[in-house]
């Protein structure tokens, strides 16, 4: 058995200048990932992300859009958990800068450095005069040799960068360059890929310069105690989210549990941040007599067009709309399949939607339809009885193939190297495993012919036994999936008569389906996306308005409505909406003006439920809500989307919830 150990898994704190873009989901899917595969290995994980809250840019944006700073930071910050719940990534905190825990740990830290001494004596933190080119856009100073010419161009920005001379704090680094390069070579901190780790040590030998850690210029961040005219900058406010979100600020359980007492301390970053992390960030913590990070990855840039994904010079692709396109598990599949984690690449519509209809659609969808429709067709519905032994389970895959053993996943060994690929942080390779062994299930199908063997009843045990393991085989491979595609494991797991629930350990081991348990209803699990639907091209800013046009062909109804298929019905946004206040539409006897709650907004619809419904009944009720419908104008009343009530003998009855629904749950 696998000892249970504690990891702490972090992402960076994303900056609230802008909105999420698909860069930010992508590190945010990986940690998501790699901590719910952890998880299935039996292990601890604490997973942290957030938002990084205040310095120049938030004070210029602020003032831009005329509402205070704070304002502003809740704004975008509320943006970026609604993307991570829409994304199904499930973190243990949320840390912001604007946190008074957070401003109480930066403050601890900071009394540490200032009171450190380096290894040959001298004050870790020290004032002095910084003068050179500075970003306003990085918020940082730039080395000349940086700089794209002419006018002294940022190269992440592509703006030009300003000379600039102010008195500030610094941080010595340059007294903590042996120590960092042996950490560093030893692996005692691992840096991933081994291209990182060598771009690292390449600097290191340049020599490293101290580095400044307060500004005097910027007004919205953390006063420095000794200099209250200066703010901490981004080294001690930001980097130090990693420890305030544990509780540091108190000697929190957390803390003591998931940073000192870890087994691994995992920073997940992209690659032009990873200078920042790993040697500012293990300096500064060392220099205070704290514990370091163990390991850093460095994450690969997803470009478009050739080039970098940035906010900034508007290059943008929202990962909002690839979620609302072909629904989330497959955005975050194709973002941790397309191409090995740490490498660079490029992004293109056509292989999204390639890969959805070949590995998720043909693959996975075919074999989970086939599998339990034949069990439904050849077995009454209901698990086969087990199989007396793992053994003679995969038999006929013997008689297949003689390294059947190996490749199916049956095999205990197997299921260990698809979560030790995880661990790896190799998410493309833990998923082309599983994929194999998809394969293998659907060309068994094939090879065997269940419905030949159903055909006579001699063989019914050897169908049983066939059937049962195929279904095992389809369980197996949800389980070891799910940390990628948390909702369609749900979905197998509910269609196989399971619990739709956060598969653990146990859920490793073959033979966990109970004979006679009845299998749930068979719905298509990604409806292939066809000729015509490719055509139109992912959003790269915004949702889809409009649902896909019909195949030219289709079929007509034989009664009643036309159906739609699932795609089409994802483009909806139904959400919980708690009603505060109600009234009569003026010179209306149908409509009532309702103001309702969704959680991160308030908003005003218009209802057509007056004639069954008095104002005083309504409020504090909690209803459906479409909300992603465009604002629409009745009787001279703006409405921001639709509540929705079924027609009983000519009475509106409104959609209501048996239990307690948080106002803004995505309704499905």
């Amino acid at each position: 058995m696998t000892e249970k150990r504690s990891f702490l898994v972090t992402t960076p704190i994303y900056y609230v200048n802008a909105e999420p873009h698909v860069g930010h989901a992508y590190t945010t899917i990986a940690a998501d990932a790699l901590t719910r595969a952890r998880r299935l290995g039996g292990h601890d994980v604490f997973f942290v992300t957030g938002t990084d809250e205040h310095g120049q840019n938030i004070e210029r944006i602020a003032r831009e859009r005329g509402i205070p700073e704070q304002q502003h930071c809740d704004e975008i910050a509320a943006v970026f958990r609604s993307l991570w719940e829409r994304l199904d990534i499930r973190y243990d905190r949320f840390i912001r800068t604007t946190e008074e825990e957070h401003r109480r740990g930066v403050l601890k830290l900071w009394g540490l450095l200032v009171e450190a001494q380096t290894p040959d004596g001298q004050d870790a933190v020290y004032q002095g005069t910084y003068s050179g080119w500075y970003c306003p856009r990085c918020e940082g100073f730039k080395d000349e040799d940086e700089l794209q010419q002419p006018d002294n161009v940022c190269p992440d920005h592509e703006l030009p960068c300003e000379w600039t001379e102010e008195q500030n704090f610094f941080f010595r680094l340059s007294a903590y360059e042996e120590w960092l390069r042996e950490q560093i070579e030893s692996d005692r901190l691992l840096i991933r890929p081994e291209s990182r780790k060598n771009e690292i040590l390449g600097v290191i030998r340049q020599g490293l310069k101290d580095f400044s850690v307060s500004r005097a210029r910027v007004k919205w961040g953390i006063p420095v105690p000794e200099e209250p005219d200066h703010v901490l900058y981004v080294w001690v406010d930001a980097l130090s989210n990693y420890i305030t979100a544990l509780g540091f600020a108190d000697d929190g359980e957390n803390y003591r549990r998931f940073w000192c007492g870890a087994h691994e301390r995992l920073h997940l970053i992209g690659k032009d941040i990873i200078r920042f992390h790993c040697l500012y960030w293990p300096a500064i913590l060392h220099a205070a007599g704290l514990p370091v990070p163990t390991r850093e990855f460095g994450q690969g840039f997803i470009t478009k067009d050739g080039r970098k994904l940035s906010k900034t010079t508007g290059n943008v692709i929202d990962p909002a709309a690839l979620a609302e396109r072909l629904g989330p598990d497959a955005a975050r599949y194709f973002l941790l399949r397309e191409a090995p984690y740490g490498a660079d690449w490029d992004f293109t519509d056509a292989a999204f939607v390639g890969r959805y209809n070949a590995d998720l659609a043909n693959d996975l969808g075919n074999l989970v339809s086939r599998a339990l429709t034949m069990v439904s067709k050849f077995g009454d519905g209901k698990v086969p009885p087990r199989p007396a032994s793992v053994s003679e389970a995969r038999g006929l895959e013997e008689e297949l193939q003689t390294d059947a053993p190996v490749a199916w996943p049956y095999a205990e060994g197997r299921r260990a190297a698809v979560l030790a690929r995880y661990e790896a942080i190799d998410f493309s390779g833990a998923l082309a495993e599983v994929w194999s062994w998809i394969s293998q299930l659907n060309q068994r199908i094939v090879a065997v012919e269940p419905w030949t063997l159903a055909r006579d009843p001699s063989r019914r045990d050897e169908l049983d036994a066939f059937l049962y393991r195929l279904l095992e085989g389809v369980r197996l491979v949800a389980v070891l999936a799910s940390p990628v595609m948390p909702r369609a494991a749900g979905r197998i797991d509910g269609m196989l008569g399971r619990a739709d629930r956060a598969p653990g350990p146990d859920d490793l081991e073959w033979g966990r389906l109970e004979p006679g348990t009845s299998l749930g209803t068979v719905v298509p699990l990604f409806p292939r996306i066809e000729k015509k639907d490719k055509e139109k091209n992912v959003p790269e800013t915004t949702p889809p308005a409009a649902v896909p046009s019909k195949p030219e062909e289709a079929p007509a109804p034989a009664a009643g409505p036309e159906r739609i298929d699932i795609a089409d019905f994802a483009r909806l946004e139904l959400r919980a909406a708690k009603v505060t206040a109600a009234e009569q539409v003026e010179g209306s006897k149908k409509l009532l003006k309702l103001q309702v709650d969704l959680g991160t907004e308030t908003r005003q619809v218009v209802a057509g439920i007056a004639q069954t419904h008095a104002p005083e009944d309504v409020v504090g009720k909690t209803v459906v809500l479409v909300a992603n419908l465009k604002p629409a104008k009745l009787m001279g009343v703006e409405s921001n989307g639709m509540v929705l009530a079924g027609s009983v003998d000519g009475r509106a009855v409104l959609c209501q919830f048996e239990g307690e629904v948080a106002p803004g749950t995505r309704v499905r």
